[in-house]
C-alpha cells in the first residue's frame, strides 16, 4: 500500500537471513540482515521518525528504544489476530507510541491495559489484518474444493503439552479408522526444535500408507490449509485463519492453555483465544477423544450452519476485510507527511540563521576578549547588571544568544572607542 500511495523508501531491517523480502528485490525498499546481537546496537542507534515492529517486549528485553532520537514513533504491528492480553508478556506493548488494532477486541484490550495500570494512552490504529485478505483471496482462486475422501488436517501449536506430544495416539487412531485422510502438520517452530521427535513420529507411523496418513514438514505453501475440510488444533492461531478464510468450522482440544501473562484475568475482557473456540467450531476435553469421530461428523454435516455463524465473527471482529492493508498504510503515509511539515515549521528564521553563520568556534575566545575590553574600560559590571530589552524576541538557540551578547558587547567596546577618539 505504502509503496502505491507515495514515493517513500522503505528500509525493511530482518534477523531471518532466509526472510522472503530477499527474493523480491524493490528499489524502493532497502533490506537489511542484521543478527541478533548487532540488532541490540543498531535499535539504540536508531534514526528514524518511525518505527515499525512485529516484535513486541520493547524496552523489556533487548530490544531498546533509540538514544540518539527521543521522538521517533515506534508502531507495532501484530503477526496474528490474537488477544494481546492474554498471548503476550505483561507490558509486551507498554513502550510503543503507536498500536494496529485489527478489531474492536484489541483496542478495547489496550484501553483496559493502560486503565488498570495507569499507562499514558496509546495511539490506536484501526487497521484489517492483510494476511487474511491474502487468504481469502488465495481461497477465491482455488475455487470450490471437493476431497474424496474428505481431509482433516491436525495443525498443533507447539507450546508445552500441544497435540503431538500429549495425545497424538490417542486422536490419530480413531480418525484412522473413520476413512478420511489425515495430515499432520507440525507447528514450524516445533519441527526446527524438535528434529528428532518429528523422526520418531514418522518412524511411528511409516506403515501408514500417503493416502491415509502424511506427516508434513513443507511449509513452503499453505495450500494444505486452504483446502482442508477441517483443521484440529490446541491453541494455535492456525484454526482461526482457516475458518476465517474458509468459512469451515475448526475442532479444538482444551490442553493446557498458553498463557504468556499470568495477570490476563485482570482485564474485564475474555480473549478471543479463549471465545472463538465455541464460536467457529467446537472445543472437547481430552479424556473426550473418544467422541472424536462422532464430532467431526457434526462438524461436517452442520458446516453450513458454522458457514454463516463464521461470516457474521468475521464481520464483527476484523476491520476493514478485503482492504486491510489501507488503514495501517495510509497511518504510516499521513504521519511522515506531518512529521515533515513540523521540521519545516521549526526551521530557523533568516535572522537565526545569519546567528548560526557567524557562529565559529572561537566565539569563547571574543567573548572573552571584549569581556576583558569592558573590564579595562570599567563596563563590564554595567553591561552584566543591564536588563534584558522587553520587547526582544529571545533567541532560538543557545548560539544564538551567545552571538547577541557578542554584537552588544562589540557595539558598547566600539562606541566607547569611538568616545576615546
Amino acid at each position: 500500500y505504502i509503496l502505491e500511495h507515495s514515493d517513500l523508501v522503505i528500509h525493511y531491517v530482518t534477523s531471518d537471513y532466509q526472510d522472503r523480502i530477499f527474493q523480491h528485490p524493490n528499489p524502493r525498499i532497502e533490506s537489511y540482515y542484521i543478527g541478533p546481537l548487532a540488532l541490540i546496537q543498531f535499535m539504540m542507534r536508531m534514526d528514524a521518525d518511525l518505527v515499525a515492529m512485529t516484535t513486541p517486549d520493547l524496552e523489556t528485553f533487548h530490544i531498546k528504544r533509540s538514544l540518539v532520537r527521543k521522538d521517533v514513533e515506534y508502531v507495532y504491528i501484530d503477526h496474528g489476530m490474537a488477544s494481546f492480553h492474554l498471548m503476550y508478556r505483561k507490558g509486551a506493548l507498554d513502550h510503543f507510541d503507536t498500536i494496529y488494532c485489527y478489531g474492536p477486541n484489541n483496542m478495547e484490550e489496550v484501553r483496559e491495559t493502560e486503565k488498570l495500570y495507569g499507562l499514558p494512552a496509546k495511539r490506536l490504529v484501526k487497521t484489517g489484518f492483510p494476511l487474511l485478505d491474502s487468504m481469502l483471496k488465495e481461497v477465491r482462486e482455488l475455487g470450490e474444493v471437493r476431497n474424496e475422501p474428505r481431509i482433516i488436517l491436525i495443525a498443533p501449536s507447539w507450546q508445552k503439552d500441544n497435540i503431538l506430544e500429549f495425545c497424538l495416539e490417542e486422536t490419530l487412531d480413531p480418525l484412522l479408522d473413520t476413512g478420511y485422510r489425515i495430515i499432520v502438520r507440525p507447528h514450524p517452530e516445533f519441527v526446527k526444535r524438535f528434529p528428532a521427535k518429528i523422526k520418531a513420529i514418522q518412524d511411528r507411523y511409516a506403515d501408514q500408507p500417503a493416502e491415509r496418513l502424511e506427516i508434513q514438514t513443507d511449509f513452503s505453501s499453505n495450500e494444505t490449509v486452504y483446502t482442508a475440510d477441517l483443521v484440529i488444533t490446541d491453541w494455535s492461531s492456525i484454526a482461526q485463519e482457516f475458518s476465517y478464510a474458509t468459512k469451515k468450522p475448526s475442532l479444538f482440544f482444551n490442553t493446557s492453555m498458553k498463557i504468556l501473562n499470568p495477570e490476563y484475568d485482570r482485564i474485564p475482557l475474555i480473549p478471543l483465544d479463549i471465545s472463538l473456540r465455541d464460536q467457529i467450531g467446537i472445543s472437547i476435553n481430552p479424556d473426550q477423544l473418544d467422541r472424536l469421530p462422532e464430532m467431526v461428523e457434526t462438524l461436517f454435516r452442520e458446516k453450513d450452519r458454522y458457514g454463516e455463524q463464521i461470516r457474521a465473527v468475521v464481520s464483527h471482529n476484523i476491520f476493514d476485510v478485503g482492504d486491510g492493508a489501507r488503514g495501517g498504510g495510509s497511518y504510516i503515509i499521513r504521519r511522515l507527511e506531518i512529521k515533515q511539515e513540523a521540521k519545516k515549521a521549526q526551521k530557523p528564521s533568516p535572522a537565526n540563521l545569519e546567528d548560526q553563520e557567524e557562529l565559529d568556534p572561537d566565539i569563547l575566545k571574543k567573548l572573552a576578549r571584549h569581556m576583558d575590553r569592558l573590564r579595562e574600560q570599567g563596563r563590564l559590571e554595567e553591561f552584566l547588571n543591564h536588563p534584558l530589552p522587553a520587547g526582544d524576541p529571545a533567541p532560538m538557540t543557545r548560539a544564538g544568544y551567545l552571538v547577541q551578547l557578542l554584537r552588544e558587547m562589540e557595539a558598547m567596546t566600539n562606541d566607547e572607542e569611538g568616545h576615546q577618539a
